[in-house]
């Protein structure tokens, strides 16, 4: 079952909130660093035409934002 959707974050919205950028987001995503839910219409490989979506769970990015702002506490 999916989260509601006041609870999923877009891939811009996350990078917002994390201070990093969009493609930054996409390569943890891909990396399997960050995990994300992937709905819509999927596109053969190669395709260069967009196709579904993205959503990132906001409790998963509050945690990451939390911890980083822990670890910049830490060092200064």
């Amino acid at each position: 079952m999916l989260p509601a959707a006041q609870d999923l974050l877009t891939v811009q919205e996350t990078a917002v909130l994390l201070r990093i950028s969009k493609p930054t987001v996409y390569r943890w995503i891909d990396n399997g660093d960050l995990p994300a839910i992937r709905y819509g219409q999927p596109r053969a490989e190669g395709d260069s035409r967009r196709g579904g979506a993205i959503r990132i769970s906001r409790d998963v990015v509050m945690a990451l934002r939390n911890s980083s702002d822990e670890q910049s506490t830490e060092v200064a």
